[in-house]
């Protein structure tokens, strides 16, 4: 199991049941982002703001710090600046840090500090303007809008390969002051100083780690089309107006319009070069 399917599968199983798992956590995604599948992965294609689409931010409620480490099965050792390392370590005295030691393979080790929580407030006016554009052939079938985002101020993924894995973090000598760092102080500022037999391994600032995708379903659009018809040619400079019907039906029920992208239908991010 690579290193990242381990981190994907633990965050999974535990809170973050039903979003999608940024990786690598370099990759930013915003709120409104849209999103194009072509083959196995997908690529940005633009946002909603660009189409047209505006929308309300609305916050949601989530950990100031999230911490996970596979059941306990990772011992952690948080060293305060000024106090001496472990033997074999490459911490200096006047270094803060931590020691992460893996007692099972395929765990994890992760830490987001900071995190907030963002989604979009109003889905039925969404599943309208979706489903207009759509109507007027300015909305693809494969495309996906981001409507949750989970960001953090700093994050650090570990995960073993196997048994026995470790890694050595270093802070900023000033974290947590006299009292040490804590754990929330190796998600910022932290480097890796030293690893063995680890899979995953990323430490940076700025990052957003889970969120979630809508699309329109594939069974509502075809009985669209089955009872209004085919949509009316091109992209017109006068947008045609969605039946009557059609708009009450969607305000009634938006939840049978779009559809939460599942967990095991994510797909990765298109490299650079690839298209």
């Amino acid at each position: 199991m690579q290193g990242y399917d381990v981190y994907r599968k633990a965050m999974t199983e535990d809170q973050w049941r039903g979003w999608w798992v940024t990786w690598p956590l370099s990759n930013r995604v915003r709120l409104g982002d849209v999103y194009d599948r072509q083959g196995d992965a997908i690529r940005r294609a633009g946002d909603l703001n660009g189409r047209g689409i505006s929308f309300i931010p609305e916050r949601g409620t989530s950990p100031g710090t999230f911490v996970y480490d596979s059941n306990q099965s990772v011992d952690v050792r948080l060293k305060a600046s000024g106090s001496a390392p472990e033997a074999l370590s490459v911490l200096a005295k006047a270094d803060a840090g931590a020691s992460v030691k893996f007692q099972k393979e395929r765990t994890a080790f992760v830490v987001f500090r900071e995190i907030s929580q963002w989604g979009i407030a109003d889905v039925r006016s969404l599943s309208n303007a979706l489903v207009s554009l759509w109507w007027n052939n300015g909305w693809d079938d494969s495309l996906l809008a981001v409507t949750s985002v989970v960001s953090a101020v700093g994050g650090t993924v570990l995960s073993a390969a196997e048994t026995g894995a470790v890694a050595e973090l270093k802070v900023s000598a000033a974290a947590g002051v006299a009292g040490g760092p804590g754990m929330a102080d190796l998600a910022l500022g932290a480097s890796i100083v030293r690893r063995s037999a680890l899979g995953a391994a990323w430490t940076g600032p700025d990052v957003t780690p889970f969120y979630q995708v809508v699309r329109l379903r594939q069974d509502w659009l075809g009985r669209v089309v089955a009872q209004y018809g085919p949509r009316p040619p091109g992209r017109g400079a006068q947008p045609s107006a969605l039946p009557p019907l059609l708009s009450e039906e969607i305000g009634d029920d938006p939840d049978a319009v779009l559809g939460l992208a599942k967990q095991a239908d994510q797909l990765p991010f298109a490299s650079p070069g690839d298209g």
